[in-house]
């Protein structure tokens, strides 16, 4: 490719959408999932599913005995 048609204007070189689009955040549940043997005050891996999202008590006891995940219900 022939250095002619590269643009030698910086404005065409940045991508500059028209409609700007942004994400909101879904709402999160009251169960935490301290990962991997981590516990409430440590430090390590803590998930926080959406609403609606959240696993089983199966699961979670699966979760438990297979990865020493500990999952907690926040108090109202």
């Amino acid at each position: 490719m022939p250095l002619e048609d590269h643009p030698t204007d910086p404005d065409k070189w940045v991508y500059k959408p028209k409609d700007y689009a942004f994400l909101s955040t879904p709402e999160q549940s009251d169960w935490q999932c301290y990962m991997f043997g981590n516990r409430p005050n440590g430090m390590g891996i803590v998930y926080r599913p959406s609403k609606g999202k959240v696993p089983n008590l199966f699961v979670r006891w699966m979760m438990r005995i297979c990865f020493d995940c500990l999952w907690v219900k926040d108090k109202k």
